[in-house]
């Protein structure tokens, strides 16, 4: 890394990995986020670079009292790069209140690959979201003009809400995945077709030149299996981080 810098409770550390992409990982010292927390993230990655960017653990949203807890990141990507965002899993606790933004700047040529998962209470734990506030964004921009812009939003008593058909099917994991870059068909293709004979409920489309995967699971490791396969579809300039190897 030419210039990092460090505030606070978030550090970074760029780890070499010569035979796969490098990982920058992002970690949160504090151990998660609760109100009125503000964690900033400005990155900015130059031409002809390889990189996944990610996180040395879950993140974690916890109980609110008032404000809510907030982060940003930015993200600059220069021509010719191939750079993947894949933080590993949000969990969405009771009472968590979270103002979550990303935003990636893109030129013509850049590849840009990115998953979030957010996990709204661990089943497995018996862990009911009876209240709480999310108000999460994606927008990507290419050459300084708006490519694609992605709000979601959902509060109250949102173990309710996700039950109705309408909203998540009763499934309490939601994954967003976007790609923007060469071979964008090709790609909506291979997922299609994997689609196909896929147990997973996801739907796949292109918007704006952004390729766009949205889906519900009740299981983290069907999440989990599903992006070992995706990412291959990608081929040899994005892999899972290493970090991912549970």
């Amino acid at each position: 890394m030419k210039l990092h810098r460090e505030q606070g409770n978030l550090k970074a550390r760029l780890i070499r990995n010569y035979s796969i992409n490098d990982d920058l990982i992002i970690i949160n010292t504090a151990g998660g986020l609760t109100s009125g927390d503000v964690n900033f993230n400005s990155i900015k990655i130059s031409n002809d670079v390889v990189l996944n960017i990610t996180t040395q653990s879950m993140e974690k949203v916890y109980k609110c009292k008032n404000l809510l807890a907030h982060t940003y990141t930015n993200i600059t990507i220069g021509s010719d790069s191939y750079v993947s965002w894949m933080p590993l899993e949000t969990i969405f606790f009771n009472g968590g209140k979270l103002r979550r933004r990303l935003n990636i700047d893109l030129k013509t040529s850049s590849n840009f690959f990115a998953v979030e998962t957010l996990i709204f209470g661990r089943k497995a734990m018996g862990e009911i979201v009876k209240s709480g506030e999310l108000d999460d964004a994606l927008q990507i921009y290419k050459n300084n003009k708006l490519l694609y812009s992605d709000f979601n939003k959902i509060e109250g008593n949102i173990d309710k809400k996700i039950l109705k058909s309408l909203v998540s099917k009763g499934n309490n994991i939601f994954c967003n995945i976007v790609y923007t870059g060469k071979k964008m068909r090709i790609y909506e293709k291979q997922i299609s077709k994997y689609a196909d004979k896929s147990k997973h409920f996801f739907g796949v489309s292109i918007v704006n030149g952004v390729l766009l995967l949205k889906i519900l699971e009740k299981n983290i490791n069907d999440i989990r299996d599903f992006l070992s396969d995706l990412v291959k579809i990608f081929g040899k300039n994005f892999n899972l981080p290493r970090i991912w190897s549970f």
